[in-house]
């Protein structure tokens, strides 16, 4: 029998642990944090809102119209910073995710914890702590740490067995949905759940009804902010009021994408009228391909490993609670088949996931007698850290190549001129965001969707078989450099950095020669008047 001094014992050893698992996550997220390189796409829209709040204290127009739960958070602590250097924000909007991401530790042990000793709850709260896919996207400044955090507590205390309890799920979930919409789908599990654990008590449909009511005093006011800025909720009017939701060249968005044509992980979308039976095969047939293939992705190389034997317990013992977080798995994928069969290829969406692959794989860890001893607890923890830290090192991004890229499109944005969709081009809006700085980004009219207006044009080559047709058809649209690296996205703008010199109407403004640069990068101006007695 345990003693009252061991057990104290005990809890002390594990929040020992715990704390040294939260310290060391932060520390290698920091070390692989590029303090000197601004972040793109997404992040931009939510460090934008972000400092609009805080300089304004209004919701701003044509940001973002819906998942501003992040930048909500991070306005107070931009308005403690002050508008100072832009980098410092950029890298106190990381930092913040990076923190908030190893907090999450928590909630995910004391999940584990449900199923497991508090030795195993250390190995799930390893396997999420130590992904070095959720390590990397942490260090983005995006909204998917706050976001699986606050669905970690969902999941947390949709387990609990006192009824009293399970309105922190509720609460936890409407500020889920705050952070991103589809949140409101989650209520379905989660109502699901509540009755299977509680329909035997008289005061159950009671409870329930206080517990829907607070959930939609949360978000009541974030939707009457939303509707005074932007003329939507943000919440039902993204949910349930998208006609086109199976046609993957149907949507939008204000965030800026990597490859001109690619949706981001924030896309919003386009309404129109109809869906054709074909439409719809061919959307559940892409979407469940693309789910498999990027659920086996996203396994590996940790997962894959532990979830086959915590799926084999499962269905020997059927353990009730473990059933209760399937369920919930059922429909926290929903959002991810509906992304994937749109071509929406982003492995974000199935982060949501990683909570319950890690009680599942604790959950099998449990059985294996060999691990039963503290010293292989220990072990599995030094092989997860160490093969997260070797996977960052190999997945790090060229940052040499993104400093040089930036420095040459700050010097673009500076002429306002039109160019062509350059790897790379993806630094356009914090260069445009930079050359206004404190100001805030050009935002177009209600008429214009929402859609962000930059003083730089970025124009498509990748249809075009030809340098003249490219030029001749871009003029109007306002095209005036060509920028060249050693990886374009056109055949005719790989030969035309071998041969540019033979072009007269090409005038050479910038080579990264010049400048020392490691990546080679060339900018051509056209010479229209040239141009025209060439064609």
């Amino acid at each position: 029998m345990i003693t009252k001094t061991e057990k104290i014992y005990s809890q002390r050893k594990t929040i020992t642990f715990l704390s040294l698992l939260i310290i060391t996550t932060i520390s290698i997220r920091l070390y692989f944090l590029p303090f000197e390189v601004p972040f793109k796409t997404d992040a931009i829209d939510y460090f934008s809102f972000a400092f609009e709040v805080s300089k304004n204290q209004k919701f701003p127009f044509g940001i973002l119209q819906t998942n501003d739960g992040w930048p909500i958070l991070l306005s107070p602590i931009f308005t403690i910073i002050g508008q100072s250097d832009m980098m410092n924000l950029i890298n106190a909007q990381r930092i913040t995710s990076v923190v908030i991401s190893s907090l999450t530790i928590i909630p995910i042990f004391f999940l584990c914890k449900k199923f497991v000793s508090s030795k195993y709850a250390l190995i799930g709260a390893s396997l999420f702590g130590f992904s070095y896919r959720l390590m990397d996207n942490s260090i983005l400044g995006l909204s998917e740490s706050l976001f699986l955090f606050l669905i970690s507590f969902v999941l947390l205390y949709s387990l609990s067995k006192n009824s009293t309890y399970f309105i922190f799920s509720f609460i936890f979930l409407s500020l889920s949905a705050i952070v991103r919409y589809e949140s409101l789908i989650f209520l379905i599990p989660l109502t699901i759940i509540f009755f299977i654990k509680f329909r035997k008590q008289k005061i159950s449909y009671l409870k329930f009804s206080l517990f829907i009511f607070i959930f939609i005093l949360i978000l009541l006011p974030i939707s009457s902010f939303r509707i005074e800025s932007n003329g939507i909720d943000g919440l039902v009017s993204h949910t349930f009021a998208n006609q086109n939701m199976l046609n993957p060249n149907s949507f939008t968005s204000i965030s800026e994408p990597e490859k001109i044509g690619e949706c981001s992980y924030d896309c919003v979308q386009k309404p129109s009228t109809w869906i054709s039976n074909e439409l719809l095969i061919s959307f559940m047939g892409t979407s469940l391909f693309n789910t498999l293939k990027f659920l086996g992705f996203v396994l590996i190389p940790l997962f894959i490993f532990f979830i086959p034997t915590g799926i084999y317990n499962l269905i020997k013992l059927r353990n009730k609670d473990l059933f209760y977080l399937l369920i919930f798995g059922i429909f926290l994928i929903i959002p991810a088949m509906y992304a994937f069969g749109r071509e929406i290829q982003d492995v974000r969406y199935l982060f949501v996931l990683f909570p319950i692959f890690c009680a599942i794989s604790v959950y099998g860890l449990n059985s294996i007698k060999k691990f039963q001893k503290t010293k292989f607890v220990v072990l599995i923890i030094t092989v997860i850290i160490l093969s997260s830290i070797i996977l960052l090192i190999y997945e790090q991004p060229n940052y040499i190549y993104s400093n040089e890229i930036l420095q040459v499109t700050k010097n673009l944005v500076q002429n306002d001129n039109g160019i062509n969709d350059y790897p790379g081009n993806s630094y356009v809006k914090i260069a445009t965001l930079e050359k206004n700085w404190p100001e805030s980004l050009p935002i177009a009219s209600a008429s214009d969707n929402f859609e962000a207006t930059f003083f730089i044009k970025k124009i498509p080559s990748g249809d075009y078989d030809s340098l003249e047709e490219y030029i001749l058809n871009s003029k109007e649209l306002g095209l005036t450099h060509i920028v060249l690296t050693e990886n374009n996205r056109s055949l005719f703008l790989d030969k035309l950095l071998k041969n540019y010199q033979e072009y007269s109407y090409l005038e050479k403004v910038f080579d990264s020669e010049n400048h020392n640069f490691e990546n080679k990068i060339i900018v051509l101006k056209i010479n229209y008047l040239d141009f025209e007695k060439h064609v």
